[in-house]
């Protein structure tokens, strides 16, 4: 028995150091950086598309939809039929893949194409939830703006018409019942948001006004249990949707503010300091209680930040950084030069380096 107890711990242990050492910056592979052992040669166009897709790296190239691992091996491959580009949409193991000029949709679970649908209009946009429910937004002759709401299977749960406003993003909530929209609203003379509800399981879907904001642009927007975190472009607020209640997170001077991204549960900016004598730069990271988790003092502004959760990467001149929730530096690596985008996946343990004739893929 004691045998048993001590071979279960030490498997729970290794697996524990695996999936989260590289998180707290212990791991295995720590001094391994770019090598053309986990490379892919490809030329890439503007028409390609690079996300994260359950948990691996997703590529689309030249009417080939195809998944790597982190070692840069092709797990999975899909060709398209016809001669379009595609807009790809993704939320954790579901992946819809559009023609949005004629309405065609192809949604995967786990890389197995479980719908093909056609919506008889032009697609502007989709939006999902880790369910599969798709919230399809388009328009016909008749309609300028009409959302469609649907099971993974393809059943219509509710339709919402829109008369103006353009929409800027879709939450879907309670399973798809309900729809928390995100609309940009400008005139002559100001520019600024309305954020509204919609309930599906009532008989008339009105829309539900719940926040406006004038003189402001949204950047990004999280929810947070009855909480609406809300990236401005000079503060971040808070809105309760019980209280209707807005108070504000953190102000930014515009001058001295480099970065700032929403994570679940926190916040991360770069910043560069006031003072003459010491030109520098911190990474903060925050609750959105205001509250410190950690502070990192760097020399450079990076030229790209990508938060995937509990780390963060930052893209130098001549490196990557990333750093963890806690501000505890966890990789450093040299490059030639940077990359023109980068994706994290494999839970946020892996990094795709995209250049213009190559993706490297690191590893934490």
């Amino acid at each position: 028995i004691m045998i048993t107890i001590l071979i279960i711990v030490f498997i729970v242990v290794v697996y524990i150091f695996l999936e989260y050492g590289p998180i707290f910056g212990t791991s295995l592979n720590k001094d391994k950086g770019i090598t053309e052992d986990w490379k892919i040669d490809i030329i890439t166009t503007d028409q390609d598309s690079y996300q994260m897709y359950n948990e691996e790296f997703l590529m689309y190239s030249n009417g080939v939809l195809r998944t790597f691992n982190k070692y840069g091996k092709n797990t999975w491959e899909y060709k398209l039929d016809g001669t379009y580009t595609p807009q790809l949409y993704v939320c954790g193991r579901f992946l819809v893949v559009s023609n949005n000029s004629n309405g065609t949709i192809f949604l995967f679970e786990n890389k197995k194409e479980i719908l093909d649908k056609k919506i008889d209009g032009t697609i502007q946009s989709i939006y999902l939830d880790e369910n599969g429910n798709m919230a399809i937004e388009y328009s016909t002759n008749t309609y300028k703006r009409v959302i469609n709401v649907y099971t993974k299977s393809g059943k219509l749960k509710y339709t919402v018409y829109f008369s103006n406003g353009t929409i800027e993003n879709i939450k879907l909530l309670d399973n798809g019942d309900k729809l928390l929209i995100l609309q940009s609203k400008s005139n002559s003379f100001t520019v600024g948001a309305n954020i509204s509800i919609i309930d599906g399981t009532k008989k008339e879907n009105s829309i539900e006004n719940i926040l406006t904001l004038d003189n402001n642009l949204v950047y990004d927007l999280t929810i947070q249990g009855q909480n609406l975190i809300i990236l401005l472009d000079n503060r971040i607020i808070k809105y309760n949707m019980d209280s209707k209640k807005t108070d504000v997170i953190q102000e930014f001077d515009s001058n001295q503010m480099l970065f700032v991204a929403l994570a679940d549960n926190y916040y991360v900016d770069v910043e560069k300091t006031l003072s003459e004598e010491n030109d520098e730069y911190i990474i903060n990271t925050r609750r959105f209680d205001n509250t410190q988790i950690g502070k990192l003092n760097i020399q450079n502004s990076p030229k790209i930040m990508k938060n995937s959760g509990l780390l963060n990467y930052f893209i130098y001149q001549d490196s990557l950084q990333v750093v963890n929730k806690w501000g505890i530096d966890v990789k450093n690596i040299k490059l030639e030069f940077p990359p023109k985008d980068i994706v994290v996946f494999n839970n946020e343990k892996s990094v795709a380096l995209i250049y213009t004739n190559k993706i490297y893929f690191v590893n934490m």
